[in-house]
């Protein structure tokens, strides 16, 4: 297996739990993952950060229930700490919520939030935000230095007309 498809793998079971692959064409599959497209994502993304997984299709996530299909997701890795990305999201999405986990390691910016929503929710897979949390040993060896893993889920832009063009349609 090539390091990016390990890669992949072991991001993508880390961030989702699952990932359904066997006849998804309206979702990601391996194939699917890349490590570049950063133009595609239309939220903010810190400066000098790095993106390890881009699931242009979103992914299948196990909510328990019922499984959830995502919006298109970006991993990156960054230097800054969490709390500065934080701060970062504060000033650029002001607009935005911040949730925060019970132990305060893991942060969320969502586009909309109910009193009800909860960090990590199934909700939150299918609305624009962004999950915060410190980098582990595993995701850490992609950056040297990277404290902090962003994914960031994100609305796709539309497409224009000349693309839907290309695709066969007039």
């Amino acid at each position: 297996m090539t390091p990016t498809r390990l890669l992949a793998t072991s991001v993508i079971a880390l961030l989702a739990g699952s990932l359904l692959v066997a006849g998804a064409s309206a979702h990601s599959t391996l194939s699917d993952i890349t490590q570049d497209g950063e133009g595609k994502v239309t939220l903010p993304v810190v400066p000098e950060s790095k993106l390890i997984i881009h699931a242009t299709r979103g992914i299948d996530k196990s909510t328990g229930e019922d499984t959830v299909q995502s919006l298109p997701l970006a991993v990156f890795l960054t230097l800054m700490t969490p709390d500065d990305v934080v701060d970062w999201y504060r000033e650029q999405l002001p607009d935005y919520t911040v949730l925060r986990s019970d132990s305060g390691e893991h942060a969320q910016v969502l586009e909309k939030a109910s009193d009800d929503t909860r960090i990590d929710g199934p909700d939150t897979y299918r609305i624009p935000n962004i999950r915060i949390q410190p980098t582990d040993a595993r995701t850490a060896t992609h950056m040297k230095g990277a404290r902090t893993m962003l994914q960031v889920y994100y609305q796709p832009a539309p497409e224009s007309e000349s693309e839907e063009a290309t695709d066969g349609e007039p």
